[in-house]
C-alpha cells in the first residue's frame, strides 16, 4: 500500500509539471506478449493482444538528448493455454520514464503504475473467477526499451517485468512491439 500511495504522489507531482513543460505528444498503438510467472516458472502460455495510448515527452534542460516519456495506455496481461483456458486482465497504465536520444535510435527506462479495469479467468470455458483468485487492482512492473524514428514514425520494443505479486505469488511480465506517431 506503501508503494502504491508513493506512486501515485510521484505521479500526481509529475503530472502537474507536464502541463508547464509540455513538448511533444503522440500515438503508440502495438502488438504485446503478455506472460505470467510464479516462483520463476511461467504460468501456462502467452497472452497475445494490442495496446493503445497517448503519450507526452517532456525535454529536460538543454538540447534533445533527455527527455521525460509519460502517457496514458490501455493493455491486457495474462495467460492462455487454449481458447477454452486463460486468464485476461484489462489494464490502464500510466507509464513514467526516462528517454535517452541521440540521433535517430532511443533507449528508455522506468516505472509503470497499471490499474486494473476488468478481469476474466476461464478453466474449461467456464468463468471461475471470484473473489479468492482475482488479481489485485494494481501493479507496477519496470519498463526497458529501445527505438528508432523512421520518418516520423517512431518503431520501438519495449519489455515490462512486474515485481509486485498480483494474486498468489503470481507476476505479470510483458514485451510490446509497435509504432508511435508524435503531433
Amino acid at each position: 500500500m506503501k508503494v502504491f500511495l508513493f506512486g501515485v504522489l510521484f505521479l500526481g507531482l509529475v503530472l502537474m509539471q507536464l502541463e508547464v513543460n509540455a513538448q511533444g505528444i503522440g500515438v503508440r498503438a502495438g502488438y504485446q506478449t503478455a506472460s505470467t510467472t510464479n516462483n520463476g516458472n511461467q504460468v501456462a502460455g502467452s497472452l497475445g493482444s494490442f495496446y493503445l495510448g497517448g503519450y507526452k515527452n517532456i525535454k529536460l534542460g538543454v538540447g534533445d538528448l533527455l527527455r521525460l516519456n509519460t502517457g496514458l495506455e490501455y493493455m491486457q496481461n495474462g495467460h492462455r493455454t487454449n481458447d477454452a483456458n486463460f486468464r485476461s486482465i484489462n489494464y490502464l497504465s500510466i507509464p513514467l520514464g526516462l528517454r535517452a536520444k541521440l540521433g535517430p535510435l532511443y533507449a528508455q527506462g522506468g516505472i509503470n503504475a497499471n490499474f486494473k479495469i476488468g478481469e476474466k479467468y476461464e478453466v474449461n470455458s467456464q468463468s471461475v473467477l471470484n473473489d479468492t483468485n482475482r488479481t489485485s487492482s494494481f501493479d507496477m512492473p519496470v519498463h526497458i526499451g529501445v527505438g528508432f524514428r523512421l520518418f516520423i514514425i517512431d518503431i520501438e520494443a519495449r519489455y515490462h517485468h512486474g515485481f509486485m505479486d498480483v494474486n498468489n505469488g503470481n507476476k505479470n511480465s510483458y514485451l510490446q512491439i509497435g509504432a508511435a506517431f508524435g503531433f
